[in-house]
């Protein structure tokens, strides 16, 4: 019997310490019309009002020109300070300039 109650508490203990070193995640905070790439995928999605809707697989070229903003996590550990949106300066190919 003390075994068992030992063993259970060494369990418990292992696994609240477990627990404690996984990062927390959030969700990252989403607006209508907003689009997220699942970058191993490819696949887009746009969030519209009635919910997620699926819009197509992108090349390797549109991969590479994601617009400013495009969301590429939607969950953040809460070490980041930001939600994870495609920036200017990680695209690797300048945007084309509309005339």
């Amino acid at each position: 019997m003390i075994r068992r109650s030992l063993a259970i508490a060494a369990l418990l203990t292992a696994t609240a310490f477990a627990q404690a070193q996984e990062p927390v995640s959030t969700p990252v905070p989403v607006k209508d019309f907003d689009v997220y790439v699942d970058l191993p995928t490819a696949f887009a999605y746009i969030k519209l009002p009635t919910g997620w809707k699926f819009i197509g697989k992108l090349d390797a070229s549109q991969l590479k020109q994601l617009p400013p903003g495009t969301l590429t996590a939607l969950l953040r550990t809460d070490a980041e300070a930001s939600p994870v949106r495609m920036a200017a300066a990680e695209r690797t190919a300048p945007a084309p300039v509309l005339k």
